[in-house]
């Protein structure tokens, strides 16, 4: 037997692991669904290579896995009141998920939104600004430190045409920098990049810069590295007005997080997307080729990672099927597909 979720209630159900597609109904609230084990043509293919597996060993891998599918990560925006944190989660995620005010700032307490995508879903958090003032800062320091070590993955956003970032890199350096030297994924984007001057330069139907435009916001990106003392692949440029760079954003978040989490917060984009644009074929695809196929290798790699923990004499022959198994076995997410 395996625990898996109600789509609707979230009650924890238990159901067999020895049997096909089920129709399974919640006693708690009635909903209804049909339900499959993620895993089997996983182990129907391993044992078609000559990998068999005890039902004991592969219910406690399938319960495995279906933890770290069931796993809600939660992902950080933090920044300066203004520069579009809000604007940002909602035009990322598809869907108008975040409050928006552009006249005073909205945001005075986390926003922790959970984004649900049947059993699954993903946690947003939107918090408050930095830089209103140094009695604010300084209210929101201990906020900060709190809340830092539970994400799994921290979004610093900038306005591009700012001049000067003394209020963020104050912040940065004295609350956030600690964390991200211990490991923690940390993206910094830049946003309003059309704005970056000669904003003249900014080409609208194509919605990208051009010419020196194009060279001063590299320029920009270049400066904000030195500045926070990170890496160039870390500083994003977007015009999140335009929907520019969101894809480069994307393959950026995959690459940076932990390998058990890039299939899992990608799938969690990628149907909230579906779901916020629906039939809009004018919207653009942010979701590059490369981000799944990573996050696709990364999540069997950590699969078969599983299996060969919890059956020790599987290591040799998991290494010899790896291959066919990463190259021809579906995903269990249904975003993939």
């Amino acid at each position: 037997m395996i625990i898996i979720t109600c789509r609707n209630c979230r009650q924890k159900l238990r159901v067999p692991t020895n049997r096909g597609n089920l129709d399974v109904s919640c006693p708690s609230c009635s909903n209804s669904w049909s339900w499959s084990p993620p895993y089997g043509d996983l182990f129907t293919r391993l044992t078609d290579l000559g990998i068999n597996f005890p039902s004991q060993y592969r219910a406690k891998a399938q319960q495995r896995l279906n933890n770290l599918l069931d796993y809600e990560p939660k992902v950080g925006v933090l920044g300066k009141t203004g520069v579009g944190k809000s604007s940002l989660c909602n035009v990322l995620f598809g869907q108008d998920i975040c409050e928006i005010n552009d006249i005073e700032a909205c945001t005075r307490n986390p926003q922790e939104v959970l984004l649900s995508i049947g059993q699954k879903g993903v946690k947003l958090v939107d918090v408050p600004g930095v830089g209103e003032s140094r009695e604010r800062d300084k209210e929101y320091q201990n906020l900060y430190r709190k809340l830092l070590p539970e994400l799994d993955l921290i979004f610093w956003v900038l306005k591009a045409d700012d001049r000067a970032y003394a209020a963020d890199e104050e912040f940065y350096t004295g609350v956030v920098r600690e964390h991200i030297y211990a490991g923690k994924p940390f993206l910094i984007v830049m946003n309003q990049v059309d704005k970056i001057e000669p904003s003249d330069q900014w080409d609208r139907q194509y919605k990208r810069p051009q010419n020196r435009q194009s060279q001063n916001i590299e320029r920009k990106r270049e400066s904000v590295a030195r500045s926070f003392d990170v890496n160039l692949a870390q500083v994003i440029p977007v015009s999140v007005r335009y929907k520019y760079g969101l894809k480069d954003l994307i393959d950026a978040m995959i690459y940076a997080l932990p390998r058990e989490q890039k299939a899992v917060i990608l799938d969690r984009i990628m149907e909230n997307r579906k779901r916020g644009e629906g039939e809009n074929e004018d919207e653009p695809d942010i979701i590059s080729d490369g981000a799944k196929n990573v996050a696709k290798r990364a999540w069997w790699e950590v699969t078969l990672e599983v299996i060969r923990q919890i059956i020790d004499t599987a290591g040799e022959a998991i290494d010899r099927v790896a291959i066919p198994i990463l190259e021809f076995l579906p995903l269990p997410f249904r975003s993939f597909r």
